[in-house]
C-alpha cells in the first residue's frame, strides 16, 4: 500500500484527460488540487485549439480543455506551491461558448471565465499548500479473545486535516472524521493469516506521508473470505454500475470519494424501493452513476453475511 495516495492521484490525472507536458522533477512534489468545471453552452465541447494553459513558476503543467462533443465535464489537476499562471489559448477569440470555473483545494471559487477571453494571461494565483503533518504516537493491538484490532494515534495539529482513511492489507475499509483518534475493527469474519492495518491522514491537497501501520497474525480457523463472491462491473464504468452476487443479499451500498467522504447511501432497511429506483435485477443491483465526475471511488457493500469494500473508476 506504499504511496497509495500518490497512486490514486496519478490514476485521476490519466482518467480526466488533462493534457500534460513532459514530466519534471518538480512535478513529483506534493501539491494542491485544482478543480476545473468546464462547460460548452452550445453543447459541442471545445475544439483542440481552445483550452486553459497552466504554468507554475514558469514550468508548464499542461492544458485543460473540454473534449469535442462533450457539453460539460469536471477535471482535476494538482499543482505545487508557487505562482500559478492560468492562460487562455484559442483561435481569434474565445467567446461565451467556452465557459469554465476554477476551484482551489478548499473548494473556493477562484476564477470564473469572462464573457469574452482573448488569447493570453487570464489571471495569476499564489498557490501555498500547507504543510502535511503525519500521525504521531501510533499504536495497535490485536485482542484475540474479543477478535478485534484496536488502533490509536494523536491527531495532527493542523486545521486542514479532514479525516483519516483506514486500510487493511492495502484495501480501504473505512473513514473517520478529523476529531477521532482511535479505531476498532472486528476480525471474526477474516481468514487466518497476516494482516496489516494502516491509518492515513487526509488533507484537501496532496501528501506523500510515511505510513503508520500495525501488523498482526489473526487466527480464525474455518473462516472463509467471501469478497470474491461479490462482483462490481463494468470497471471502469460510465453510466451504470452493477453490484452482483449469487450467494448474498445486498442490504445497502455506500459510495465514498478518494478523501473518504460518503457521497451516497442506498439502504434496504426501508424496503427495496430505493434500490429498485436505480434498477433491480434478480441477483444484484444496477445503479445510475452518470452524474458522478470522472475519478476513483470506493463502494462499501453491506450484505446479509458481512461487508465488502470495492474500488471502481468512473469514466
Amino acid at each position: 500500500m506504499k504511496k497509495f495516495v500518490t497512486f490514486l492521484i496519478s490514476a485521476i490525472l490519466l482518467l480526466t484527460g488533462v493534457h500534460l507536458s513532459a514530466q519534471t522533477e518538480k512535478k513529483q512534489t506534493d501539491g494542491c488540487y485544482f478543480r476545473f468545471v468546464l462547460e460548452s453552452p452550445l453543447g459541442f465541447g471545445w475544439s483542440d485549439s481552445y483550452g486553459i494553459e497552466v504554468t507554475v513558476d514558469g514550468i508548464d503543467f499542461g492544458i485543460v480543455r473540454l473534449p469535442w462533443g462533450t457539453p460539460s465535464a469536471e477535471e482535476t489537476l494538482r499543482l505545487p506551491s508557487g505562482e500559478v499562471h492560468f492562460s487562455w489559448i484559442s483561435g481569434p477569440l474565445g467567446g461565451p461558448e467556452h465557459y469554465f470555473e476554477i476551484y482551489n483545494s478548499f473548494d473556493e471559487l477562484i476564477f470564473t471565465s469572462p464573457d469574452f477571453h482573448p488569447t493570453g494571461l487570464l489571471f495569476t494565483y499564489q498557490n501555498k499548500c500547507p504543510e502535511c503533518i503525519p500521525l504521531t504516537h501510533f499504536e495497535g493491538e490485536y485482542n484475540q479473545e474479543a477478535k478485534v484490532v484496536n488502533l490509536s494515534w494523536v491527531v495532527p495539529e493542523s486545521e486542514y486535516v479532514t479525516g483519516f482513511d483506514i486500510f487493511r492489507n492495502g484495501e480501504w475499509i473505512d473513514h473517520v472524521d478529523s476529531t477521532v483518534n482511535s479505531y476498532s475493527s472486528q476480525t471474526d469474519t477474516l481468514e487466518t493469516g497476516d494482516y496489516k492495518y494502516c491509518v492515513v491522514p487526509i488533507y484537501p491537497y496532496i501528501c506523500t506521508l510515511e505510513e503508520k501501520c500495525f501488523e498482526t497474525y489473526i487466527n480464525n480457523v474455518g473462516i472463509k473470505n467471501y469478497s470474491f463472491d461479490i462482483q462490481l462491473y463494468p470497471n471502469p464504468a460510465r453510466n451504470e454500475l452493477h453490484v452482483q452476487s449469487s450467494k448474498f443479499k445486498v442490504q445497502s451500498i455506500e459510495f465514498y470519494d478518494i478523501f473518504g467522504r460518503k457521497l451516497y447511501e442506498y439502504n434496504n432497511s426501508y424496503g427495496l424501493m430505493v434500490l429498485r429506483s436505480y434498477g433491480l435485477t434478480t441477483d444484484g443491483v444496477v445503479i445510475n452513476i452518470s452524474h458522478l465526475p470522472s475519478g476513483i471511488y470506493f463502494v462499501k457493500i453491506f450484505t446479509d453475511q458481512g461487508e465488502v469494500v470495492k474500488k471502481f473508476i468512473k469514466q
